[in-house]
């Protein structure tokens, strides 16, 4: 679940997810999750990122959530247009939850005296 479904240049976008052990035993969980960048020829490469290690006991429900910046870095570049996110499980990719990047909006002109 996402925050918004816009994000502007400098911003976070907060996403959360509900997992819940449906077995009979106790389940060790690797969750992860991947910002699917748009990239300047209009296609997406993904990222993956660490959430959490977890052992959910039998019936258990578990919320993880992240906000996850798109400050300028020297790393990134950030292109403006669809984006997606998605949360991992042990390996195994929930659905992607889409977003668009936004260009930076102006300074705001600062008031005549």
């Amino acid at each position: 679940m996402l925050g918004s479904t816009t994000v502007e240049f400098g911003r976070s976008i907060e996403f959360s997810a509900v997992l819940h052990n449906r077995g009979d035993e106790p389940a060790r969980v690797a969750i992860d999750y991947t910002v699917y960048h748009r990239k300047a020829n209009g296609g997406q490469t993904g990222k993956t990122f660490k959430l959490a290690t977890r052992t959910l006991e039998r019936d258990e429900k578990l919320e993880v959530g992240r906000e996850h910046s798109f400050r300028a870095i020297a790393t990134r570049r950030y292109h403006p247009g669809m984006h997606a996110i998605s949360v991992q499980v042990n390996g195994v990719e929930s659905a992607r939850a889409e977003f668009e990047l936004l260009t930076e909006s102006p300074a705001p002109k600062p008031e005549r005296q």
